[in-house]
């Protein structure tokens, strides 16, 4: 676990960035060029900034504006999670994204030329197989053209690691790393689905949370390379999109988050933060693309099995209780460890599904361990 302030940055799905500002610190201090940028970007890492927006019940979210950035919010991302099958019917999984952190709020952030502009860009991406999971990391400051994002087309891109929609539609993620690459074509197949308050997403019972939306069902076909070997894939994916100001609870410690697809059509979201008392909530998406959000009664999330890994002990065996929906389901992580190990670490790897149903996805987990 972060220390301190870090400890703050909300979560689940406000997960992705608290994990990452230390990363970004470093970066950030090198990237300003006296003692009076030094101290802003500090001030802003450990909650001192003030003048950025905040989400709240009633914000409206459209698209594709949306798919670019918001300056005026110091948090946001673009997220993907995949679960594929190669030619040879083996299974891997897919992660990239693409994170920004405000330094100053806009709107005029975006006009400052090359590094001076307000903001830094980071990237994750990973590919996992069963007991192999690979992981790599970037960052940039914005400004120069090295990292960005924009709605129509649609692009999301640092250096040459880039989501970009294609002339028929479609979006194109290709990254290459030291030992792994992929290139994939998108296909969103359900329209989006707007988390929580339409949109709105609480991560406590006392308020704050983020703007939340998600391309559920994604058709997915390419080609991975694992140590120079190209491989065809083909399967589905989640895709996340969420910015905010947030920071969490003092006595929140971390998150668990799933986002799976079960073999009757369903998809289905859910997060439990850890703390003093559980915050939940989920989304359940039918196979038509309607969709329902339920509460804490509605369902019950239990870890029913735990796996001694490099950074602790972390529960990688759940089961999931919703009645309303028909839904008892054994969930469990791939046999191995998949901490994406920058310098402030999170769980993310792809999960299997039995029990009433059967299905797969992706788990994220933080707070656990040192």
């Amino acid at each position: 676990m972060a220390p301190g302030w870090l400890e703050r940055l909300a979560p689940g799905p406000l997960r992705r960035l608290r994990i990452l500002l230390g990363c970004l610190l470093a970066l950030l201090l090198a990237g300003c060029g006296d003692h009076e940028g030094r101290d802003e970007a500090v001030a802003t890492l450990s909650g001192q900034g003030e003048g950025f927006a905040q989400a709240v019940p009633g914000m409206e979210i459209g698209l594709p504006r949306d798919l670019g950035p918001h300056r005026r919010f110091r948090l946001e991302w673009w997220y993907l999670t995949a679960n594929l099958r190669t030619d040879d019917d083996q299974p891997v999984g897919v992660q990239w994204t693409l994170f920004r952190l405000g330094l100053r709020p806009g709107p005029n952030a975006d006009r400052a030329p090359g590094w001076r502009r307000d903001e830094v860009w980071l990237a994750h991406a990973a590919l996992s197989r069963p007991d192999d999971h690979r992981f790599a990391s970037r960052s940039a400051r914005g400004g120069a053209g090295q990292a960005g994002a924009r709605a129509q087309p649609f692009h999301a891109w640092l250096d040459d690691w880039e989501m970009a929609q294609q002339p028929d539609g479609r979006w194109r993620l290709a990254v290459r790393a030291d030992d792994f690459a992929y290139r994939l074509d998108l296909q969103p197949v359900l329209p989006v689905v707007l988390h929580g308050d339409n949109g709105f997403s609480a991560k406590s019972a006392d308020g704050g949370g983020s703007m939340y939306f998600s391309y559920p069902s994604i058709a997915i076909d390419g080609s991975v390379e694992i140590d120079g070997r190209h491989q065809g894939v083909s399967g589905q994916g989640w895709f996340d999109r969420e910015w905010s100001s947030q920071y969490l609870l003092p006595e929140q410690q971390g998150w668990d988050w799933l986002a799976l697809h079960l073999d009757d059509g369903r998809h289905l979201m859910l997060f439990r933060i850890r703390g003093d008392d559980d915050y939940h909530t989920a989304t359940l998406v039918e196979a038509d693309g309607r969709y329902r959000v339920l509460a804490d009664g509605d369902y019950q999330l239990t870890p029913t099995g735990h796996r001694d890994s490099r950074f602790g002990r972390v529960p990688v065996a759940w089961r999931l209780l919703m009645p309303q929906a028909g839904l008892d389901l054994d969930i469990a992580a791939w046999p191995g460890d998949y901490w994406n190990s920058g310098r402030l670490r999170y769980w993310e790897g792809p999960v299997t599904v039995g029990g009433s149903h059967a299905g797969e996805g992706y788990l994220e987990m933080t707070g656990y361990g040192e």
